[in-house]
């Protein structure tokens, strides 16, 4: 029977968890969640918004770590009921929404994924009726990652993060989730072990991040591939080109029955640019499991990109020839900037003038500075530029060199190559000891994959199907109706849910 007032409604509120605490098995707390659930959806949304005995409200009563349903719902009937006058930034209902988003209980939220996404979706539209998306940021972060610590499952809120993250310009912040690389995407419930509860000990984020869970709303290829390449932007805006290039790369290399989406047509000119600001070139091809339709597509419409690449590529061994790359930047200004890709162009106008002073340490033992200036600068005459331009390049390691100051003109000083150490043999350990670890990531995630699939039903009955087929051919008999029922498993496991 639904609460009729507050005396019989707050302690049911408070009679989960049990105080003092007691351990509960699952199923005992399995059982106990969702009968609370079910008093919260029972109850009108005008009692848990009235006020209690003595003054104040239920959220100054609950303590959203321990009573995460309750103080969750009361939350969002607060939301509703004030929609005549919109809560906003600052007012104690954004910071009750923000205390819940840093303390909720994980295992807990596990049964309300539909409302945790409600509550996420109104703390992001407060910050952005605001005009201050970064006040939703780090809240929203801290609670992608108190639901899901090791970040690897894919879920609706990692977009709408990402895409706060682009809108406050708070590309550092945007990292504590982008480099969690994302292993898995919410399970289908028909592929997971039978007897599992929400409230189990899970080995990965999948087994209760669900389909049936709504923790995550339900999405099509569009929202990986926004994901993928917002993150892109803003590690292209760190300048972490690698990390962005493998972003787009995801997005390139997506399924697509037959033709590129816009998104993958935005993310191959990103990829160029990227690239040349990497490498210094664009490579021949694109990864090879992207469809050749989308290939093509998004080749014919990047043309150019492609046309700026091969001038940075092949204008760098003609070191004087700086001239062209720059005209090439100017004709195509409009097209940069309509592609809203301008700033990466210019970068990649700088990088020209680093390889080709890069260009002349594989040439060149030493060098008058004036004459560095002549090969690689844009304002040949000014040598006090050229030199605070090779000495910051000397400083951040992409060139060994040092400068000798031979008077106070700098057009007399001379550029000496190979005289400052290389990357250290620490720092070289450090990385291999990075990958190493990566590695492990990858193969606990895949040994895990692994576990899940042979415990499908739909496995388990392959093999069982297979064992026949292959006990009837040793038998003698004819496997071909074995035959016929394997492939049309194999149908099904390949079509999915």
């Amino acid at each position: 029977m639904a609460p009729r007032d507050m005396d019989s409604l707050l302690p049911q509120l408070l009679s989960f968890p049990p105080h003092p605490p007691v351990p509960l098995a699952d199923v005992a707390y399995d059982r106990e969640v969702r009968s609370l659930r079910k008093v919260l959806n029972d109850t009108p949304a005008s009692l848990l918004t009235a006020g209690v005995p003595n003054g104040g409200d239920l959220l100054d009563i609950l303590d959203p770590s321990i009573n995460t349903l309750p103080f969750l719902y009361v939350l969002l009937a607060h939301s509703n009921a004030g929609k005549q006058k919109a809560p906003t930034i600052g007012s104690p209902l954004w910071h009750k929404a923000l205390d819940f988003l840093r303390t909720f209980d994980s295992v807990q939220v596990r049964y309300v994924g539909m409302e945790f996404r409600r509550l996420v979706m109104f703390v992001r539209d407060v910050a952005l009726a605001g005009n201050k998306p970064i006040a939703a940021v780090r809240p929203l972060g801290a609670a992608i990652l108190r639901l899901d610590p090791s970040g690897s499952c894919f879920t609706s809120t990692h977009v709408v993060f990402v895409h706060l993250c682009l809108e406050a310009h708070a590309f550092r912040a945007a990292t504590t989730i982008l480099d969690k690389d994302i292993y898995e995407f919410p399970s289908s419930t028909r592929t997971l072990p039978s007897g599992d509860l929400p409230c189990s000990r899970h080995d990965t984020s999948s087994s209760f991040i669900t389909d049936k869970s709504e923790l995550s709303d339900t999405f099509t290829y569009r929202e990986p591939l926004h994901y993928f390449l917002y993150g892109a932007m803003i590690y292209l805006a760190l300048k972490d080109w690698r990390r962005a290039i493998l972003f787009l790369e995801f997005v390139l290399t997506a399924p697509s029955k037959s033709h590129s989406s816009h998104i993958q047509v935005e993310a191959y000119k990103k990829w160029v640019l990227a690239n040349l600001l990497a490498y210094g070139e664009v490579p021949s091809s694109l990864p090879k499991t992207t469809n050749s339709q989308v290939a093509k597509q998004a080749r014919t419409l990047g043309k150019a990109y492609e046309a700026l690449g091969a001038v940075f590529q092949y204008g760098i061994p003609k070191e004087h020839d700086v001239r062209r790359l720059n005209a090439e930047v100017h004709i195509g200004h409009q097209k940069w900037s309509s592609d809203h890709n301008l700033s990466l162009v210019l970068q990649v106008l700088d990088a020209y003038r680093q390889s080709t002073v890069a260009k002349l340490e594989s040439t060149y033992v030493a060098l008058p500075l004036s004459e560095v200036g002549q090969r690689t600068s844009p304002n040949p005459n000014d040598h006090t530029e050229t030199a605070h331009y090779i000495a910051a390049m000397i400083s951040s390691g992409q060139i060994n060199a040092i400068i000798e100051q031979t008077g106070n003109n700098p057009g007399s000083w001379v550029l000496r190559f190979g005289s400052s150490p290389r990357q250290t043999e620490q720092h070289q350990h450090e990385e291999l000891k990075k990958q190493v670890a990566k590695t492990a990531k990858v193969a606990e995630h895949v040994r895990e994959t692994d576990r899940k699939l042979s415990l499908n039903k739909e496995y388990i009955s392959w093999l069982k199907q297979k064992a026949d087929m292959t006990a009837a051919a040793n038998a003698g008999e004819d496997p071909a109706i074995t035959l016929e029922q394997t492939a049309f498993e194999d149908e099904d496991l390949l079509s999915g849910p």
